[in-house]
């Protein structure tokens, strides 16, 4: 990349396009962090966009959506208790419980 050639998308318009943090987290993952050479690609920054930040915003959108269905069918408003959490008797809250635990 060369700013005398500008031979390399503007970053602003990345920045615009796909987010401060999916730049970041592309040149997280790049070999820029090991002092190597990188040829920058804008379809690397929407790659993390599509599998990394779509992924986490869905299963947040599902879990709100579904709390907020509990909430108008059951009349129950949601409270996050970590020791309801941990008591579970179901098998997979348990290994989900267990495999959270050695991440």
């Amino acid at each position: 990349m060369s700013k005398r050639l500008k031979n390399y998308p503007d970053p602003v318009d990345i920045v615009n396009k796909y987010g401060a943090d999916a730049l970041r987290l592309y040149l997280i993952n790049s070999p820029v962090v090991r002092a190597e050479f990188l040829r920058f690609q804008e379809n690397g920054v929407r790659d993390v966009v599509k599998d990394v930040f779509l992924p986490w915003y869905n299963a947040y959108r599902f879990l709100i959506q579904n709390v907020q269905r509990l909430e108008a069918e059951e009349g129950i408003t949601f409270k996050h208790d970590d020791k309801v959490a941990h008591i579970s008797r179901n098998l997979m809250d348990k290994w989900i419980m267990s495999f959270s635990q050695s991440l």
